[in-house]
């Protein structure tokens, strides 16, 4: 299985109505001049835990952009009894065909 980093967390939320959602600032190697970002949705990640491999399935992503320049994204997952061990500092990756 082949996979590309997209981004560390920095800080995940379960949403009483949004869900369970992810966010943190996009990998160094994305821009705003260069954004070949792929599109999550309806697609699988992985979020690499300091003891483990978790597997989600992406129901929503948002890209925004800061004040610097900086890509962030915030990614929807579909509801995982995993999704309480992402912690900040995780790493994301997104599974490739």
């Amino acid at each position: 299985m082949s996979y590309t980093h997209i981004m560390q967390v920095g800080y995940s939320i379960n949403h009483e109505k949004l869900g369970c959602i992810i966010v943190g600032g996009v990998d160094s190697s994305f821009s705003s001049g260069h954004t070949n970002i792929p599109n999550l949705t309806e697609k699988h990640i992985m979020v690499r835990t300091t003891n483990e491999e978790l597997e989600f399935k992406v129901k929503n992503m948002d890209l925004s952009t800061s004040i610097s320049g900086m890509i962030n994204i915030g990614v929807t997952v579909y509801d995982s009894d995993n999704f309480s061990k992402i912690r900040t500092g995780d790493h994301v990756f997104a599974l490739l065909d």
